[in-house]
């Protein structure tokens, strides 16, 4: 075993050698001692290394007390990633430790009393206006509702319609969905109830998103979708396979 007191360079050397590789997961302090191996340094003093290499930006520390976990600062961020200010890096490392070792906490009813719709604000005008700016649609000028939405129609449709039918048990999975519905082949060993479910979802979304005119949620537009939704899985109306491939286009019975 080499000797405690080594060098705070040489420590830290080591520290970052150890980390190396676990980007993902990181490490806890008992497994970076171990992965240290016979290069040994005390519990306080390896503590003291990681939340020297922390206020550098080298290594970022996720979760509190027995739960955190250190890793690697990535030497490049990816574009798409979403850049977190200090204070929230800092609440997802609390949301990185796994609940049972979460300190527990109550509501803070006087926050919640005092405050007022559209009157009293959570974030600061700072806050608010960045993060309209930000949600503002990349499309120039006054658009209906629903541009967006028509544009990525046909992710929409395959996604929507299996989340959408797997909330209600449906049984398909997302490659099944898209099968369904782009090529109209029901999957082998699944109900047609199931088919039925996500065409439905399918036909839904495209009456809101299709229509000439943006649409307005009174009673017409209940009473459709929910005939759209419910089309064939009412009672004990025999499913063609004719019909599920062709939604729009029944046959008279």
């Amino acid at each position: 075993m080499e000797k405690r007191n080594a060098p705070v360079q040489e420590q830290i050397d080591r520290i970052r050698k150890a980390l190396e590789g676990h980007a993902a997961r990181g490490l806890s302090l008992n497994e970076l001692t171990r992965a240290l191996g016979d290069f040994e340094i005390p519990p306080r003093t390896l503590s003291r290394r990681l939340q020297e290499l922390a206020d550098k930006g080298e290594v970022l520390i996720e979760g509190v007390t027995k739960g955190a976990r250190y890793r690697l600062k990535p030497e490049t961020a990816d574009p798409h990633a979403v850049v977190l200010s200090p204070a929230g890096a800092k609440i997802e490392g609390l949301l990185a430790v796994p609940a049972d070792q979460r300190l527990a906490v109550g509501y803070n009813r006087a926050l919640l009393d005092a405050y007022r719709p559209n009157d009293t604000f959570y974030l600061t005008a700072a806050d608010r206006k960045k993060l309209a700016e930000i949600g503002r649609s990349p499309v120039s000028g006054a658009k209906p509702a629903g541009t967006y939405a028509r544009n990525i129609l046909n992710r929409l449709l395959v996604d929507l319609s299996w989340n959408s039918s797997r909330l209600e048990g449906n049984t398909y999975s997302l490659l099944d969905t898209q099968r369904l519905i782009a090529f109209g082949k029901v999957a082998a060993g699944k109900s047609l109830q199931d088919a039925q479910m996500i065409l439905n979802h399918k036909n839904a979304i495209e009456f809101l998103v299709t229509a000439t005119e943006p649409q307005t949620f009174n009673r017409y537009t209940i009473l459709n979708l929910h005939a759209l939704l419910a089309e064939g899985l009412l009672g004990n109306r025999r499913l063609h396979l004719l019909d599920l491939a062709h939604p729009r286009s029944r046959r008279s019975c």
